[in-house]
């Protein structure tokens, strides 16, 4: 295959630009002027491991936070360029299996790492990636959530006005219909004030509270300290009680006008409670919803967050995930990376909270979640020279501590093992998922950017970075051969289309 310096691609001809940017992709992955990415078994990284499936027996764990990139697909799929903020790094990693091999899993949260080297899209450099993965020995044949004390947080304001209202009021239905008797619930709304509808109470007539869900309508402004203060306060009546759980779900567009209004002040309000023992899930609708808010409530110990999308979206939240989203299974979870010399640590991807790029050599989940899919983070570390084979890159001291109890300890090491050394021009990675896990990195860096640029006004730029990362994405996703990848090339497609010059 030969390289060559192409001619412009006429930005209206966008079937086209595809396809040339795709091949222009598979020409970098060939060598020309790009990474020359080894074999799954063999080549010139000197032989990766066999790039191999799911560890058996293991099931998913997921930092809190984010748990999905639904406002960035709504966005696009309305015709919208997202803002930057709403690639979330943590959220779309949750969004799939990112399994790494190991010994069987034997406690209830288990890390594992594997190293990925290759090309950072943002800087065109080529960077060390150690993926850190989690998965827990639960037995999804056996488990049963705790006894839930619910209460629900409803926004009702004018902004809410249509399809976000009922589409707030279906995700409650569902919600009710996972409760038992065994668990208590609690039913509030707020605009520019709040009102409590049904007093924490058993769940034992469903066909109340479903009537009571259905007298909800849209009007006034946003209040949503009004309807977290109420929430709480109901939950606070039930005593603590470790065999219960106790979790606050806001269902929002996240555009509070009335009352607090600032990051900092709902984090307090957030935090004073998961002190207490009383959670938070926030469930966003609308597309004017506030991503960066609801990322930051989202990072305190005890909570999470989904965007309610679309039905398909809401029905699986609750009738698959629900039970998953409700049981933390670790907290604390600490991270003390120590790079090996000659290397740095540049950037940390999948922290709730944490901004893509963040350099921190010491890092914290304030909680773990039992999930479908086996999550991960990312350590992204810069070197000052070419790798040498069975060269250590980094070690990592973590810690975190049960939900039932004790703390653990263990510290995992990641590495380059191929036999011959791999210079700035090669990538290598030891399994599959790391692979896959940098090709979606690549893709929040190149989307962020693309986005960045396109708010700046640089039409051009922004349309170019763009048309380079769904090319890459493309490009591993084929590679992989891997179907949600191909799904996400798509997506990186469609966002480059939006973004004409």
């Amino acid at each position: 295959m030969s390289c060559f310096n192409p001619t412009p691609i006429p930005p209206e001809d966008d079937m086209t630009r595809r396809f040339l940017v795709t091949w222009l992709a598979a020409l970098m992955l060939a060598g020309c002027g790009g990474p020359i990415i080894s074999d799954p078994v063999g080549g010139p990284g000197g032989g990766a491991p066999p790039m191999g499936g799911d560890p058996s027996g293991d099931v998913g764990a997921t930092p809190g936070g984010a748990q999905d990139m639904g406002l960035a697909r709504r966005k696009i799929a309305e015709g919208i360029v997202p803002a930057p903020e709403d690639f979330v790094a943590e959220g779309l990693y949750s969004e799939h299996d990112l399994p790494l091999d190991g010994p069987p899993c034997e406690q209830t949260l288990c890390l594992r790492t594997a190293t990925g080297i290759a090309t950072a899209l943002d800087t065109g450099r080529q960077e060390v990636f150690v993926q850190v993965g989690l998965s827990s020995n639960v037995n999804p044949a056996t488990f049963r959530r705790k006894p839930l004390d619910a209460a629900l947080v409803i926004d009702h304001s004018g902004s809410m006005h249509g399809e976000p209202i009922e589409a707030v009021k279906e995700a409650a239905r569902r919600l009710v219909a996972k409760l038992d008797e065994n668990d208590t619930f609690s039913l509030i709304i707020f605009d520019d004030s709040a009102q409590t509808l049904v007093t924490q109470s058993p769940v034992k007539d469903r066909e109340a509270l479903l009537r009571a869900i259905d007298t909800i309508y849209d009007a006034g402004g946003t209040c949503i300290e009004c309807g977290l203060r109420m929430g709480f306060q109901q939950l606070a009546k039930a005593q603590t009680d470790a065999g219960r759980a106790r979790r606050l779900f806001l269902f929002t567009d996240a555009m509070p006008n009335v009352g607090m209004t600032g990051e900092g002040e709902f984090m307090t309000l957030i935090r004073s409670n998961s002190s207490e023992g009383r959670d938070t899930t926030v469930f966003g609708v609308n597309i004017a919803f506030s991503q960066s808010l609801v990322t930051a409530i989202s990072a305190v110990r005890g909570a999470n967050s989904f965007y309610l999308s679309n039905p398909e979206r809401t029905r699986t939240i609750f009738d698959e995930d629900f039970d998953y989203l409700v049981t933390p299974i670790a907290y604390d979870l600490k991270m003390a990376l120590t790079p090996a010399e000659g290397f740095k640590v540049e950037a940390v991807y999948g922290l709730p909270g944490v901004a893509p790029g963040a350099s921190q050599a010491e890092m914290n989940v304030s909680t773990v979640f039992l999930s479908r899919r086996r999550g991960a983070i990312l350590a992204r570390l810069s070197r000052s020279s070419d790798v040498a084979p069975a060269q250590s890159v980094m070690t990592g001291d973590l810690s975190f501590q049960a939900t039932e109890g004790g703390t653990s300890r263990t510290t995992l090491t990641a590495s380059y093992e191929g036999s011959e050394p791999l210079s700035g021009t090669e990538s290598w990675y030891s399994q599959r998922s790391v692979r896959k896990t940098v090709a979606l990195t690549n893709f929040i860096l190149g989307a962020r950017s693309a986005c960045e640029q396109w708010k700046k006004g640089e039409r051009a730029a922004a349309r170019a970075q763009a048309d380079r990362t769904a090319a890459l994405l493309q490009a591993e996703a084929d590679r992989l051969d891997d179907a949600p990848l191909r799904t996400e090339a798509e997506l990186a497609f469609k966002l480059a289309a939006l973004m004409v010059p």
